[in-house]
Order: C-alpha cells, then structure tokens, then sequence
C-alpha cells in the first residue's frame, strides 16, 4: 500500500528524524525500503549557508530538485549555479557536489536507488 507523509513545520516531515551530518547538512528521508519502496528512495537534504555536500562518486544515478535556497553543483570539472526550481541529473560514476551560498540554507529533493546499499554510497 502506498503512503502519504505529511509535511510538518518548516522544512519538517511528520514520523520523519533527521540526520545530521558533521557539516550540518542534515538528511531527512522521506520513502524507503521501510514504507514499503522497492526501488527507489525520496529524501530531502539541506545544507547550511556557505556549506557543502560531501565530494563523491558512486554507481546509483541522482535526480535533484532544488526546493529553496541558492546554491551551485559540481559535476564532473563544471560548476552550476542553482536556483529555486532547478532540476539537476547526476550520472553514475560522476563527481559531484552541491553547496550553499554563504547567505542561505540550500534545500532539495534527491531520489536514490533503494538497491545501492548493496555495493554504494
């Protein structure tokens, strides 16, 4: 049976705890394997002002849309400027890296392959 997460306070998600991570990006996923999902997985990231994702490559593709905040994306050598309402595909295998303007909070959607767990990030 499918679900429906209803959004709590600000960039909140009812039965959603977040993760932090050590540069004060936190994960928050919002559809996994634990609903249910056999194939992929929603999750919302933000990342503080003047922060950053970490620096990486993997096998699993990513789609991103940017739901608030300014930013930019590394891929491959080519840096992006980001903006509200932006969508960005991440090939498998390519650097990539996103990061806040030093005045905002940058926040997106970014779907990943339940599977990758197996032998990815």
């Amino acid at each position: 049976m499918g679900l429906v997460r209803r959004r709590g306070s600000g960039w909140t998600w009812d039965g959603v705890a977040p993760r932090a991570y050590e540069a004060g990006a936190e994960r928050h996923v919002l559809v996994s394997a634990a609903d249910g999902a056999g194939d992929v997985e929603l999750r919302y990231f933000r990342i503080p002002a003047g922060g950053a994702s970490a620096l990486e490559r993997h096998r699993h593709e990513h789609a991103i849309l940017v739901l608030h905040g300014r930013g930019e994306v590394l891929l491959g050598e080519a840096v992006h400027a980001l903006v509200e309402g932006d969508v960005v595909f991440v090939e498998s295998e390519e650097l990539h890296q996103l990061r806040a303007l030093d005045h905002e909070a940058l926040g997106f959607l970014c779907t990943a392959l339940v599977a990758r767990r197996a032998g990815g990030h």
